[in-house]
């Protein structure tokens, strides 16, 4: 989709890894009925941090992470609409990973692509 992010198996894989492959996304106004479900890497990091204090916690990191902060497209207001071009985008390119590998990503498979050409 909008963020190639890797998948890790087997000897790849620990939690650190995991947690610095999430991708932040901004939910709009269900980040507050949600108590602040866009804030998965500091969560997914440090579970012990309550949610009414991730948002201040996930800014004060953001420097310390640098490019392992990952942030999808931000709402541009309270509804996120926005999610349903990533969701297209993810139809339309995120169709299969390998079977081999330890470290894989998405690929695109022509013939299920949707939504015409694929973005590569």
């Amino acid at each position: 989709g909008e963020e190639r992010l890797p998948y890790y198996r087997r000897k790849e894989w620990n939690h650190l890894r995991g947690a610095l492959t999430t991708l932040e996304r901004d939910y709009g106004v269900l980040d507050y009925i949600h108590h602040n479900l866009g804030t998965h890497i500091l969560h997914h990091l440090f579970p012990q941090i309550p949610h009414y204090h991730l948002v201040e916690a996930t800014e004060a990191a953001k420097p310390v992470l640098g490019k392992y902060y990952k942030e999808a497209q931000r709402s541009k207001g309270p509804f996120p609409f926005h999610l349903i071009g990533s969701f297209l985008l993810s139809l339309r390119v995120d169709h299969f990973i390998s079977d081999t590998g330890d470290i894989v990503y998405f690929q695109t498979d022509p013939a299920l692509t949707m939504f015409g050409a694929s973005k590569s």
